[in-house]
């Protein structure tokens, strides 16, 4: 029997619509190549931050048209790609996304209907931890904070600067969650001078933040009565909490604005799906938008903070996710086996296998 080479390629569309960042640099393209792959890329495709596709043929990148990109047995994207881009796939292949697909149903119907098999980012999991999360969940914190320092300074708004001032008293914040979203939140907080408290969700989450919390930083176990006192005197609340979803049993409700100062903001900055923990935040907002006044409490709940900063963020991201790429791209290519990749599996040959796509899949009535 004749013997055929395994293909070893890897395909970089350019991203959909208006989105500037890219899970290609040259470094990651270099790393790649330098193991084995070959890589084939659309042109232009780090043209929104700044990346010229000399410096990709440089690092070893084909160049190539749109449907020879999607044809590669593994394609890589940074965000999820429209429902129609998956009709460029064929059964077989597969592709990798920050793909947040259990929020779309009609994300999860191409999936199955393609028979593709995908493998999302956020869920790659090692160490009981998401590290695949860190790099926005960073930046959507410190934008958190930094969105919240302008609500406070609307005309509905306390009127606080979150920035220390001599012969003022310190802005008071809240952070709830001690994840990547809400440590780079309480860490931005407390570098501008705010009295910063952090809810950990357990005795343990709060002993290992305490060992890496900025100074002064107060870290508490979160609990109803811990949480209600906290919200009294607080000037911005930070929702940093992982996981928020439709069956998610409120954390603060309508009647707990009540207890908080007149014109205090609550940002969800993670933003889940359905009304979640945070039921008062109300639905997504874009960026811009004024925040949501309920009970004299502004509100903001936006999600797409890091696409704001495109460069930052391919930097901070790719960096970060670039080994786990590589180990996603021998898992398969190469039939590795890696349990920390086989985490972020989210359908094989169009089944949905991964346990939160579907809980959501029922939820929209779907056969999974």
């Amino acid at each position: 029997m004749e013997h055929r080479p395994l293909d070893l390629t890897i395909g970089f569309p350019r991203e959909t619509g208006p989105e500037r960042r890219t899970i290609c640099t040259p470094a990651l393209a270099a790393d790649l190549a330098g193991a084995g792959f070959g890589l084939i890329a659309e042109p232009g495709i780090g043209a929104g931050v700044g990346i010229t596709d000399d410096a990709y043929t440089a690092a070893g990148v084909r160049l190539v048209g749109a449907d020879r990109v999607w044809s590669a047995p593994l394609v890589l994207r940074y965000k999820s790609p429209d429902p129609a881009d998956l009709a460029r796939l064929s059964p077989g292949q597969h592709i990798g996304a920050l793909f947040h697909a259990e929020g779309d149903a009609g994300l999860l119907a191409a999936l199955q209907s393609r028979k593709v098999t995908a493998w999302s980012y956020e869920f790659m999991a090692e160490g009981g931890r998401f590290p695949l999360g860190k790099a926005g969940g960073q930046i959507a914190g410190i934008q958190a904070v930094l969105a919240s320092a302008q609500a406070l300074q609307h005309p509905a708004g306390r009127g606080v600067l979150l920035g220390g001032v001599d012969g003022a008293e310190a802005a008071r914040v809240v952070v709830i969650g001690s994840g990547n979203v809400g440590a780079a939140a309480a860490r931005t907080a407390a570098a501008l001078g705010a009295q910063v408290v952090v809810l950990a969700r357990c005795e343990a989450s709060r002993a290992d933040y305490e060992r890496r919390a900025p100074a002064g930083v107060r870290v508490l176990v979160n609990c109803r009565d811990v949480l209600l006192e906290q919200l009294k005197d607080a000037d911005l609340l930070v929702g940093a909490v992982l996981v928020s979803t439709y069956d998610t049993s409120p954390m603060i409700t309508e009647a707990d604005l009540g207890v908080m100062r007149p014109g205090a903001v609550i940002v969800d900055a993670t933003c889940g799906y359905g009304p979640g923990y945070l039921p008062t935040a109300g639905p997504v907002q874009q960026p811009g938008d004024e925040p949501r006044l309920v009970r004299g409490i502004l509100h903001i709940k936006v999600d797409t903070w890091p696409a704001l900063v495109p460069a930052t963020a391919t930097a901070a991201y790719t960096s970060n996710a670039a080994p786990y790429l590589m180990r996603l791209a021998r898992v398969v290519l190469l039939g590795k086996e890696d349990p920390v990749v086989q985490a972020a599996q989210i359908s094989r040959a169009g089944q949905l296998t991964h346990p939160v796509l579907l809980q959501h899949a029922r939820f929209y009535g779907m056969q999974p």
